[in-house]
């Protein structure tokens, strides 16, 4: 009977310390946005030395100039198409939307053009492009090699480049981008006379409900010169922040403890019950 009830005393005490510990784990992998004990142990802030003072940095989100930043990006070491949100620190990786995530095969996104006329192939971090194409097909020569995202235009039958990619994301407030410049003139100068070339914003969007790998939307242009579009999926979802070895030890050594506090208290509280009890003559 006695043996009984220290299993269940047992059981209960890890039931209960088995939430607490899912809670800590997932408050340390950036699923959320405060900031708790534990994490604060596992950030230390970050001495960087700048050209004017030294900086103590103690997250991506402390950095106050593009100097700091790039400083910080490159103590992390992070790899290309890769980034972590200053907010929450989640890592974010792309590279799964990315040739780079397909063995080196060019993966190519499609967003119906509606009303422009056009559809359009978007690449992430990478070119969309299945083959090399000579610059003759190629809207004003571009190397096809570095397009991004392209359209075809149906009366020349050249593909134009909407900008040339890059493997570096940003975040822009709460909102992840991709930003492609450099693709094909568009019929407009700037106030100097000179020919503006085609860019791309692409706005990055966590969505864990959806059945495919992603999906693009085509949100519009301006004088079709700049485009944009929208492109939700799993992957731009915030992970374990890269090389956070520090916050698995934490996690390891309160499951440890929480186990160990739940069997000594059992084990003692089964000892008290066992003893016989005296009876007073």
């Amino acid at each position: 009977m006695i043996s009984k009830l220290y299993q269940r005393i047992t059981l209960l005490v890890l039931l209960i310390l088995a939430p607490l510990c899912i809670y800590v784990f997932n408050t340390n992998t950036g699923m959320s946005g405060d900031i708790h004990f534990l994490d604060s142990l596992t950030h230390l802030p970050i001495a960087i030395e700048t050209p004017e003072k030294n900086v103590q940095i103690s997250s991506l989100g402390d950095a106050k100039t593009p100097e700091e930043e790039l400083l910080l990006e490159n103590l992390l070491q992070l790899d290309e198409c890769t980034i972590v949100n200053p907010l929450s620190r989640g890592f974010i990786d792309l590279r799964g939307l990315s040739a780079g995530g397909n063995e080196g095969r060019p993966i190519g996104w499609g967003a119906k053009g509606y009303d422009s006329g056009v559809n359009f192939t978007i690449g992430i971090c990478s070119s969309p492009m299945k083959k090399l194409h000579d610059k003759s097909e190629i809207q004003d020569g571009m190397n096809s090699s570095l397009i991004g995202a392209y359209y075809k235009d149906p009366k020349s039958g050249q593909y134009v480049s909407i900008g040339e990619f890059n493997t570096v994301p940003k975040f822009r407030g709460r909102k992840l981008t991709l930003t492609y410049d450099g693709g094909s003139f568009c019929n407009i100068r700037d106030e100097n006379g000179d020919k503006i070339r085609k860019s791309t914003l692409i706005t990055l969007t966590c969505d864990r409900e959806m059945h495919s790998k992603a999906a693009v939307s085509y949100i519009g242009n301006s004088n079709d010169c700049s485009y944009m579009f929208e492109m939700r999926s799993h992957h731009v979802c915030p992970t374990a922040v890269k090389g956070n070895s520090t916050n698995a030890f934490w996690i390891f050594l309160i499951i440890i403890a929480s186990a160990v506090i739940g069997i000594s208290s059992g084990n003692i509280l089964y000892k008290q019950m066992k003893k016989p009890k005296r009876i007073n003559i």
